[in-house]
């Protein structure tokens, strides 16, 4: 067969499967254009240069945006072939010889993919200028322009070498498929997996193991650092017992509606028999569309909670009630103490040009051990405890009463005390070695972005401090032993009358000078944009690629679903039953098929809400409420597109059974 020969069957048959391969090139050049965006933003200059973790934070979503590409495309290519048997071997059949058809399906898959690295090229470059400044918005950098986003020549070139690896793995499936079968085999390949399946009773037992094992640790796991290890335990045995309960359970659940005397009605009949028949070859596509909307709902829920309380965490948080904080490097005792003060006060003196319009200014002293809680007891803690840490703020009471213009005297026996998780401030005394120190409980806002389980104590005086630090001690990585805590002498102050651009500009040399650590206020914010900005940029990337995955394998379960149901719709119509009946019995199983993953999936959100949440206490959000505000509104949102997709798919499939 000649090459032109080859390419008019090839592009006659591009035509003719358009109903399959449009969808293909859609959502395959759309996770293309997603990765190129990301491949661009990685080697951007500008990312680079002005933004410190924002380049790492895009590494990591490139290499989950690939990984997803390349599974969804040869998800979708072995879909392509599959619906393809039956052509291949009347090609045989016809005389064609395994090479021809090679050659027909080389040309029509290049022609494909060429397609799709255009698509994703030429859309990442238009859409990436829109991500980049959507991106620069969301970390309120307002500097950025479209200049700053040129063309990517590596990003072209890693999308085409992407595309070529994915061509070739396509090109050895489909040739291993074509030089390995016979006609005959191809043709029953084209209805494999229509037989009943068994009732696998052993992997019903393993899948709901599995999954009481995942809901369990979800529901029982304390801590921010627990919950960080547990929820990837979590999430692998759900998504392992999906699959499982997918597979085996559901035909259980079917084969047991015909014990029932409501199962020999007609509708109930042919709906249910027809779904038993089919769901062997169903089970693992309805389980990865739970799967994927989980993915969906969470990922955008937790990102949009995190992004949200940005502007919260920068008015509220503690260490920042002032515009700016120098800290010294020198561990603080009674000896030292006031030389340390005047330092202080001296450096931050020479900043202006007079005194005067350094305003609010106070002196802190603070630590935080890592320690152990046992009953109304903080000990020390060691790398062998069995239980997770908990990080004490611990701050004298004149800084406390400056930061929040408070006028709180306390007795020797007395402290003020807080604490970041719920429920965990239940004592009414606290010992701390050998002396016993009553209670006060104040409000949280001390701790209110702070990203472990913490508790804050606030005590009477530095030679108070200095007894705790004696008592819980440290661990020295260097000196690899354990030693007092190290208790820190910061200023805080704000000024007035000075331009605030030009101030943060002469405060380069105190930036420089060892043995201090300067912070701003206006720095942490933007810090934290940079991050939370990110991360919900990553977040939404990351919801469209699990959105066009979900859409994709929906479309393509309906197409495979007419294709089968077109001659079983005939076949029904000849023997005698109604239009309306058939078409009630066919559209129970549609609902059934697709609307189970959906109610599968709110399933494991609902239930991973409390470990996320847990999670989220790292980026400062403290309050249940915020975290399920944006939970309900996905979970809400997501439902309106689920339903479009499936009444938009509906329509394709009765096109092609009627």
């Amino acid at each position: 067969m000649t090459f032109s020969m080859a390419r008019k069957f090839a592009f006659q048959n591009l035509k003719a499967n358009r109903i399959l391969e449009i969808p293909f090139v859609l959502s395959s050049g759309i996770m293309l254009m997603l990765f190129n965006i990301m491949i661009s933003l990685i080697n951007n200059k500008y990312v680079q240069t002005r933004h410190k973790t924002l380049p790492e934070l895009i590494t990591m979503g490139a290499v989950v945006v690939g990984i997803f590409t390349i599974i969804f495309v040869m998800y979708t290519t072995n879909f392509l072939l599959k619906k393809r048997n039956k052509e291949f071997a009347l090609y045989a059949i016809l005389g064609l010889e395994k090479k021809h058809i090679r050659k027909i399906i080389s040309i029509e898959f290049f022609v494909l993919f060429s397609i799709i690295a255009i698509l994703g090229m030429v859309g990442g470059y238009i859409f990436g200028q829109i991500s980049f400044l959507g991106l620069n918005r969301l970390m309120h950098d307002v500097t950025g322009r479209i200049m700053d986003y040129p063309f990517s020549i590596t990003a072209m070139i890693v999308c085409s070498i992407t595309m070529l690896g994915l061509y070739f793995i396509t090109i050895a499936r489909s040739s291993y498929r074509i030089y390995m079968t016979t006609p005959v085999q191809l043709l029953g390949k084209q209805h494999s997996g229509e037989g009943e399946p068994k009732s696998r009773f052993v992997l019903t037992i393993i899948g709901l193991v599995a999954l009481c094992g995942g809901y369990g640790i979800a529901l029982t796991t304390e801590g921010t650092l627990s919950s960080l290890v547990n929820f990837f335990i979590a999430s692998l045995l759900v998504i392992a017992a999906t699959y499982l309960l997918f597979i085996s359970f559901s035909i259980i659940i079917l084969k047991m509606q015909r014990r029932r005397k409501s199962y020999f009605k007609p509708e109930k009949f042919l709906g249910v028999s027809g779904l038993i028949y089919r769901m062997k070859s169903n089970a693992v596509s309805l389980a990865s569309i739970a799967v994927m909307s989980v993915g969906i709902i969470i990922t955008l829920s937790a990102t949009a909670t995190i992004y949200s309380n940005i502007q919260k965490n920068g008015d509220s948080f503690i260490a920042f009630s002032r515009d700016y904080i120098l800290t010294s490097d020198t561990a603080v005792d009674e000896n030292n103490f006031k030389d340390i003060q005047k330092n202080l006060e001296n450096r931050v003196g020479q900043t202006v040009t007079g005194k005067a319009k350094i305003k609010n200014s106070f002196i802190e002293l603070s630590m935080n051990p890592a320690v152990a809680k046992n009953g109304n007891s903080f000990e020390t803690y060691t790398r062998d405890a069995k239980t997770s840490p908990y990080f004490m703020f611990t701050y004298d009471l004149d800084s406390y009463n400056k930061k929040l213009n408070k006028n709180i005297s306390l007795k020797d026996d007395e402290v003020l005390m807080t604490s970041n998780r719920k429920g965990a401030l239940n004592m009414s005394s606290l010992k701390i070695g050998d002396r016993t120190f009553k209670v006060r409980e104040i409000d949280n806002k001390i701790l209110s972005s702070a990203n472990v389980d913490s508790y804050a104590l606030v005590v009477k005086d530095l030679s108070t401090m200095q007894y705790i630090a004696s008592v819980l001690k440290t661990y020295n990585i260097q000196n690899k032993n354990m030693e007092n805590s190290s208790i820190k002498c910061s200023i805080e102050w704000n000024v007035s009358g000075i331009d605030k651009n030009s101030y943060d500009n002469s405060l380069s040399k105190l930036k420089n000078d060892n043995g201090y650590t300067l912070e701003s206020r206006a720095e942490a914010l933007k810090g934290l944009y940079e991050l939370n900005g990110g991360f919900l940029f990553l977040g939404v990337l990351i919801g469209i690629i699990f959105l066009t995955g979900t859409i994709l394998v929906i479309y393509y379960k309906q197409i495979s679903e007419g294709y089968e149901d077109r001659e079983k719709y005939q076949i029904m119509k000849k023997i005698g039953l109604s239009d309306n009946l058939i078409k009630r019995t066919g559209a129970s199983q549609i609902v059934w098929m697709l609307y189970a993953p959906l109610m599968v999936a709110i399933a494991h959100c609902i239930v991973a809400s409390k470990i996320v949440y847990q999670l989220l206490k790292m980026f400062g959000v403290n309050q249940f409420s915020q975290y399920g505000t944006y939970f309900g509104l996905v979970i809400g949102v997501f439902f309106v597109i689920y339903f479009v997709i499936f009444k938009m798919t509906s329509r394709t499939y009765y096109k092609i059974v009627k």
